[in-house]
């Protein structure tokens, strides 16, 4: 009974994340660019700009805006901007690439749209955390307090039940394949590691993630550039590979059997949106907590945040791609492995132990403060140091891959994500208004 159960969970997530999802992102995502404008091409430099040119922060909040850019990173890239981008190359050939672009430059207008409405509904809550995100401006404006209250419950239980477990549960593989750590030992450190930020509140996460995240992406992609560097002749035909085999069929010897226009499609944009979050309603409660006097800044600073997390999954796609090793039958970070090893040899194993650990653990720290928020929402802010001891010792049980737990992970992300995309059309006028006919002093 319970094995029928649980085979009837994982086809249900399967069936959901398969093309009902993509298909939703995707014309919610080229909506939401009409209506919009365009303002992810158009507002690009300047939210560049915004993101890089540091200035004084104004207004009331909790953390620099560029804390809160850092902070929202750290939650968003992970480990599956190592194993999402192979796993697309693997299963979807190159072209899956350029789909993976198309996928992020559509979700790009979709964190924009939702850190908007949560910069202008967010609150400040007793404690002292300012508080924001889909469920505060789906009871604000829609006034569906009941629809908030499922959002965030669902939200944060996935936070327990999924992202918990499966960030450490790659980490301490990772982990006991590079150096022989057992896995338990493995999340009993990543926990004890997770409770000496997340204990501090916002401030001390956001001060870890400052130093975290720049070191982390600066790490990876310092090692990706250097496999391209000793591979640039080849930079070229991989560029070629990407665009021929995004509309063509393309086959290859090896692993590889051939993957068929839609295969890249699919695998392509599925990556891309896992791996930005786009939708999720994630990146709205981190930005919420800045300290700023004008949303819609705060909004292009997370909207230009997408356009980094794609810059690190490039380079993946780029270093397998360059080095040849995409048609070898690998896939996920063996594949990726594969690909740094041509130029670092076995050191290639300990760069992906490296990054897989401070992707996994930034992604913790931060998804924790998400998961607290969304419950403190339902039941006050004295359940915040309950969660706090949830999600550790949740991060403990890493070792244990239990395959439906997963999938009830991926089925409450698809009711948030679905949830929150439904609400933004019905409030994308709003964002239409505050991003066009209203002066950016007076957001």
């Amino acid at each position: 009974m319970l094995e029928t159960i649980e085979n009837y969970i994982i086809a249900w997530a399967s069936w959901l994340w398969g093309p009902p999802m993509l298909v939703v992102l995707s014309v919610i995502g080229v909506y939401f660019t009409v209506r919009l404008r365009g303002l992810q091409f158009t507002h690009f430099f300047r939210s560049a700009k915004l993101t890089f040119i540091s200035k004084k922060e104004a207004g009331e909040g909790n953390i620099t805006p560029l804390q809160a850019l850092y902070s929202a990173l750290g939650g968003v890239i992970g480990n599956a901007n190592i194993a999402g981008p192979a796993t697309a190359i693997a299963l979807g050939g190159p072209g899956a690439i350029l789909w993976m672009w198309i996928a992020s430059a559509v979700g790009m207008v979709i964190v924009y749209a939702e850190t908007l409405l949560a910069m202008k509904n967010r609150e400040r809550s007793a404690d002292g955390t300012y508080s924001g995100g889909p469920m505060y401006y789906i009871q604000k404006i829609l006034k569906l307090r009941w629809l908030a209250v499922l959002f965030a419950i669902a939200m944060g239980s996935k936070t327990l039940i999924a992202t918990a477990t499966i960030q450490s549960n790659s980490v301490s593989l990772a982990a006991e394949t590079a150096t022989g750590i057992p896995m338990i030992a493995a999340c009993f450190i990543l926990a004890f590691l997770t409770w000496l930020v997340i204990v501090g509140g916002i401030k001390s996460i956001a001060k870890a993630l400052g130093k975290i995240t720049p070191a982390m992406v600066g790490i990876y992609l310092t090692a990706g550039i250097v496999v391209i560097v000793f591979n640039i002749g080849s930079l070229f035909e991989a560029f070629k590979l990407i665009f021929e085999s995004a509309f063509t069929y393309k086959g290859a010897s090896g692993g590889f059997a051939g993957a068929s226009v839609m295969m890249a499609i699919r695998y392509g944009v599925a990556r891309g949106f896992y791996s930005n979050e786009a939708g999720t309603g994630s990146n709205p409660i981190m930005f919420s907590t800045a300290k700023t006097d004008n949303p819609k800044e705060q909004s292009l600073i997370g909207m230009f945040g997408v356009f980094i997390d794609t810059v690190v999954g490039t380079i993946t796609g780029l270093t397998i791609l360059i080095t040849g090793v995409w048609d070898s039958g690998l896939t996920s970070t063996a594949l990726t492995t594969e690909a740094f090893a041509d130029v670092f040899s076995g050191a290639g194993g300990y760069i992906m132990l490296i990054s897989s650990f401070l992707f996994g653990y930034s992604t913790l720290i931060a998804w924790c403060f998400y998961g607290e928020q969304c419950f403190a929402y339902v039941w006050g802010d004295k359940i915040k140091i309950f969660f706090r001891w949830a999600f550790c010792i949740a991060i403990v049980f890493g070792f244990i891959r239990v395959e439906a737990l997963w999938s009830v992970g991926d089925l409450l992300n698809g009711f948030t994500i679905l949830t929150n995309l439904v609400a933004l059309i019905f409030l994308v006028k709003y964002v239409f208004r505050d991003s066009f006919t209203v002066p950016d002093k007076l957001l």
